[in-house]
């Protein structure tokens, strides 16, 4: 959750996927479209539940910033974090990132021993 000013809360995107992840039960695939700004946000969408993310802002500013050359920049920055993010966590492949690798911020705390 997001505090705004007053008091008021509102969910993140993070929040919205795990429910939505919840509610379609792999009927569906799930695509998440939230604030991917760096590989970490990948790592987290994808354990969380999501088939794939889409990742229009950081590409438009690449191809706004440096046209093809910066597109490219940003998806190989992207992979390159993700990449980062999975072996420090165990993770040989997209197919091993799992909800175990994540905790939202009602969970309680787990013993990874």
């Amino acid at each position: 959750m997001q505090m705004l000013r007053r008091g008021i809360t509102v969910k993140t995107s993070y929040a919205w996927l795990v429910q939505v992840v919840d509610a379609v039960k792999g009927k569906v695939p799930v695509l998440f479209d939230g604030g991917i700004r760096r590989g970490t946000d990948v790592f987290k969408a994808l354990a969380l539940g999501a088939q794939a993310v889409l990742i229009g802002r950081p590409a438009v500013y690449g191809l706004a910033a440096k046209g093809e050359y910066g597109v490219k920049s940003v998806i190989e920055m992207l992979r390159d974090e993700l990449e980062l993010t999975m072996a420090l966590s165990g993770c040989p492949t997209l197919n091993h990132i799992s909800r175990k690798h994540v905790r939202t911020k009602h969970e309680r705390p787990r013993s990874m021993l």
